[in-house]
């Protein structure tokens, strides 16, 4: 029982460390998705030929918010698939805030913002130059309840009578229930969210300290991870499509304790949509699509994770 009171001292004095930080963080986060939510809605170039880059250096902001909207977009036909992707690809969900609360880890957090935006505007413009080969038709977007009604109707038409239906905007909470297209300014929000995900990172110190210190042992632990190396962006990849913030952050934390290869972290990162991937099978109801856009996002990252990891 004395080991496991010491393993919880120190992970609630660990995390205790990083909470001020941490809610400064997350403070200029909520305020960044508060003052650009409603202006990236309207952005015209989120269907040109510039849409990945656009939709990567917006992605870089840790926010499951723009996800959430950009998909909501796609689903209107008024975002391009590879800037759909780039956001996808390049954003970090919690990863940016942790990290930044972890200042030894500041290098190798540039090197993952710049490998992920790179990363996003690359895949971005290969999925739109693969959807047109593949599918060889323009996107038409099939939306659940009027589908029926659009089965005989131009595209000019339907466009009309999507346009006809944003005057109905459909409010989309982020991973707190949050309604991330708020006119009001939350200021509970940051901290709630703060304290969740502190929770979180208390979870998984006390796991991991257990793990290390207990079950089975540092030296032991570290061999096991030598020898799991090459499964590592594999298992990183399956836990990063979790649509939940915990996700990035159990991803995120495994590889400041050591527990993952840089690689891994960067390939399990680059499917973390957050609640993107809920909101995009909820409302595009075109399997093909979906089951591309998938693809994209994880062929692609195993592909970087496995690269990072023989460098």
């Amino acid at each position: 029982m004395k080991h496991y009171l010491e393993v919880l001292l120190e992970a609630v004095i660990d995390t205790a460390k990083i909470l001020p930080l941490l809610f400064v963080v997350y403070y200029l986060i909520e305020l960044i998705e508060f003052k650009c939510a409603v202006k990236w809605k309207k952005n015209k170039l989120l269907q040109g030929n510039a849409s990945p880059i656009v939709g990567a250096c917006m992605g870089c902001v840790p926010q499951c918010g723009f996800s959430v909207i950009c998909t909501d977009l796609f689903s209107k036909n008024k975002l391009s698939i590879g800037a759909l992707i780039a956001v996808y690809i390049a954003t970090s969900d919690e990863a940016i805030p942790i990290m930044i609360a972890n200042p030894s880890s500041i290098g190798w957090l540039f090197a993952l913002i710049g490998i992920k935006l790179v990363f996003g505007i690359v895949i971005g413009y290969v999925s739109m130059g693969l959807y047109k080969l593949i599918f060889k038709t323009p996107r038409v977007v099939v939306a659940d309840k009027h589908s029926h009604e659009y089965s005989d109707q131009s595209h000019s038409e339907i466009n009309e009578h999507l346009e006809n239906d944003d005057s109905k905007e459909i409010e989309h909470g982020g991973c707190c229930h949050h309604h991330v297209e708020s006119k009001t300014f939350d200021w509970l929000h940051p901290l709630l969210h703060c304290l969740k995900i502190s929770a979180f990172i208390l979870i998984i110190n006390i796991i991991f300290g257990c793990i290390t210190h207990i079950w089975i042992g540092e030296d032991a632990l570290i061999n096991f991870l030598d020898a799991s190396l090459y499964l590592q962006p594999l298992l990183a990849v399956i836990i990063g499509l979790i649509p939940n913030c915990a996700a990035s952050v159990c991803i995120t934390e495994l590889f400041l304790m050591g527990g993952l290869s840089f690689g891994a972290l960067v390939a399990g990162l680059c499917v973390n949509a957050g609640l993107g991937l809920i909101i995009l099978v909820k409302q595009n109801k075109n399997v093909k699509e979906n089951l591309f856009i998938f693809a994209m996002l994880i062929i692609p990252s195993l592909i970087v994770g496995y690269a990072l990891n023989f460098i």
